[in-house]
Formats: structure tokens, sequence, C-alpha cells
């Protein structure tokens, strides 16, 4: 019984930062919020552990953006 009061504690204290620490995000490019949601974490893990190069191509995917070139004219 222990083990699920201290896990339902952690459940909630996860819920709780992903509300307030996401929620900016989410408000600001809610069709881009899965992306940022996804590849953030994986991409600071991924950087922790040293795999730096595919840190920055996760990184790049999370905050893809339209890039609009002017070349017409």
């Amino acid at each position: 019984m222990k083990e699920f009061i201290i896990i339902s504690v952690l459940i909630i204290l996860f819920g709780g930062f992903l509300y307030w620490a996401y929620l900016p995000d989410y408000r600001r490019n809610p069709k881009e919020f899965w992306r940022i949601l996804i590849g953030m974490p994986i991409g600071m893990l991924l950087g922790g552990i040293g795999f730096t190069d595919l840190n920055d191509k996760i990184k790049k995917w999370a905050l893809k953006k339209n890039k609009k070139t002017n070349t017409e004219k």
C-alpha cells in the first residue's frame, strides 16, 4: 500500500510539472506542442549522454519552423 501512495504522489507531481512547464508552449503554438513535448526531453537526454549531433537533429525537428525564402520577384 505504501508503494501505491508513493507512485500516486509522483504521478500527480509529474502531471503538475507538465501542466505548468508546457502550458506556455501550448498556448504559443498548439500545432507544434507535441513535437516539443516529445523532442525536448529526448534531446536533453541524448545531449547528456554525449550524443550531441543526434541532439541537434532532434532539436531542429522539434523546433521546426516554416522558412520562406524571398527568391521570387
